[in-house]
């Protein structure tokens, strides 16, 4: 029998891709010290520091970026080509995983070459959460990807958003009279 936290601990995990963090786990009242308990005991296994997974949950297809988010404290937003991918908007393979922070935060600890870390003040507006990922919205995401996308790819992002009615025409046209100016340069 796993404990008397354990239903809190799964509902936490079901709402995160499966992890929960001493973070989430305080809003439950259950004290950072149960977690390490569970990781001795076996019914938690840690995925990080200060992460921890529920073994019996299966694996969320955004695994990578679900836990870049607890990566960053819960401070992080999915952005820039990792957010293309969530959105299934253009045949991008990133190889980091990019996440927004806000400004005035910072890291305490390091990616190395695993992240990508930007840092703006988001607006809750351009922030969506799709299943467990927390994730810029098509809009913002494909300004954001402007800077950091090759070209072709952009172009394939914006068709794919406005074939969807992800954005107006009035955007595509914005968006990629902008990518038009950033190739000339």
């Amino acid at each position: 029998m796993p404990g008397k936290y354990w239903d809190s601990i799964v509902d936490i995990a079901l709402d995160n891709g499966g992890y929960v963090t001493p973070a989430l786990a305080t809003h439950f009242a259950i004290p950072a010290v149960e977690l390490r308990k569970m990781v001795s005991r076996g019914t938690l296994t840690a995925a990080g520091r200060g992460i921890y997974r529920v073994p019996s949950l299966p694996i969320d297809r955004h695994d990578e970026y679900i836990y870049a988010r607890l990566w960053a404290m819960g401070r992080g937003v999915l952005s820039h080509d990792s957010a293309l991918v969530v959105h299934e908007l253009c045949d991008i393979n990133p190889n980091v995983v990019h996440i927004t922070v806000p400004t005035a935060y910072r890291l305490q600890r390091s990616g190395g070459q695993r992240y990508a870390v930007h840092h703006c003040d988001l607006p809750s507006n351009e922030v969506t959460r799709i299943e467990a990922v927390v994730v810029t919205t098509i809009p913002r995401t494909l300004r954001d990807s402007l800077s950091t996308v090759p070209g072709y790819l952009v172009r394939q992002a914006v068709a794919t958003a406005r074939e969807r009615g992800a954005i107006p025409e009035v955007t595509q046209v914005q968006l990629l009279d902008q990518l038009t100016s950033i190739t000339t340069r």
